[in-house]
């Protein structure tokens, strides 16, 4: 009964699979299924080549937070510092709770991350290069992250004891950080991105013709024209789940950043992350980033209706969980 125990464990993680970004230049925005042992083989291989780079790594720090709140462009502004690299939807939580130890990870943060930039950088139709980031820099890396923050929530609710596996070992130091976006905005994009038709409208439009395009699809209902039950759910138990992590981690290690302040003054957002992860401030770098920054946020509330009910649940969230107090009555 052992053995065949034994056998069905070593039979399920020979068949376990995690989902990848395929990058493919301008048209990368789909993933696909990699089988763990081969991304193990990628990790032991890349490790041999990355040695020097990776013996030196300081902070692990793991995006938190929910869906269509800007990971993306913040991991890019990360990765295009020099001693830091943030692989772009690898999912280091789901690959941890898979059993992949951290050391693998790790390489694959790095391979992943150089195959992101070699391919531009461009997921869902936009280019996240930093113009003269060291995206390729071959400095010691003291910083190594992953940007995949809702997936990271929901692998922590799906796996009670993946924190204290995160946590079991103190070096290198595992700090968190909370991206945020107003959420009126977030549970809109959600409702829009509801399926596969807004993303694939969004890469097939101009911009200029994209209005009047979405307008269209939401007239014909392939496109939501009204904030969703479910996406309200879906993001009210992301906040419980972020609300546990935040509990448990320590206030040093727990950096909450926003949408809205970065916008506002993406130079003082960036040197106040920096500072949060012990990276040196270039002042070439953090202007570089800010030209990445769009300065005017997107309001994806008003592209869709807001029954009352609907706007007074999502209001209560704001008052009911302390990250989201700034946004109470806006």
């Amino acid at each position: 009964m052992k053995a065949k125990t034994i056998y069905h464990g070593l039979r399920r993680r020979a068949q376990a699979t995690h989902a990848v970004p395929r990058f493919e230049g301008r048209e990368s925005r789909h993933h696909e299924s990699v089988p763990v042992w081969r991304l193990l083989a990628e990790a032991s291989a890349h490790a041999l080549k990355a040695r020097r780079r990776l013996t030196d790594v300081e902070t692990f720090v793991q995006f938190a937070g929910f869906p269509r709140s800007g990971h993306s462009l913040i991991g890019s502004i990360l990765d295009a510092h020099p001693q830091a690299r943030v692989s772009h939807e690898l999912d280091a939580m789901g690959l941890l709770h898979q059993g992949v130890p951290l050391a693998a990870i790790f390489s694959l943060i790095d391979r992943r991350a150089l195959e992101f930039t070699r391919h531009g950088r461009c997921w869902n139709g936009f280019s996240y290069l930093v113009p003269g980031g060291a995206h390729t820099s071959a400095d010691p890396l003291r910083v190594l992250g992953d940007k995949k923050g809702d997936q990271a929530v929901r692998r922590v609710a799906q796996d009670a004891g993946l924190l204290d596996r995160l946590n079991r070992r103190p070096r290198p130091a595992k700090k968190w950080i909370l991206v945020l976006r107003n959420p009126f905005d977030n549970i809109a994009t959600m409702s829009l991105r509801k399926g596969r038709a807004y993303d694939e409208l969004r890469t097939s439009v101009a911009a200029e013709d994209f209005d009047a395009a979405l307008r269209a699809y939401q007239a014909d209902g392939r496109i939501a024209d009204v904030a969703l039950d479910s996406q309200i759910e879906d993001y009210a138990a992301l906040c419980r789940t972020v609300a546990d992590i935040k509990h448990r981690t320590a206030p040093a290690h727990w950096f909450e950043l926003s949408h809205e302040a970065l916008t506002a003054d993406p130079e003082a957002t960036i040197r106040s992350m920096l500072a949060f992860l012990d990276l040196p401030v270039d002042e070439a770098y953090v202007r570089a980033c800010s030209g990445l920054v769009q300065r005017t946020p997107n309001r994806s509330r008003d592209r869709l209706d807001w029954p009352q009910d609907r706007q007074a649940r999502v209001a209560a969230l704001t008052r009911e969980f302390s990250f989201l107090n700034r946004y109470d009555e806006t």
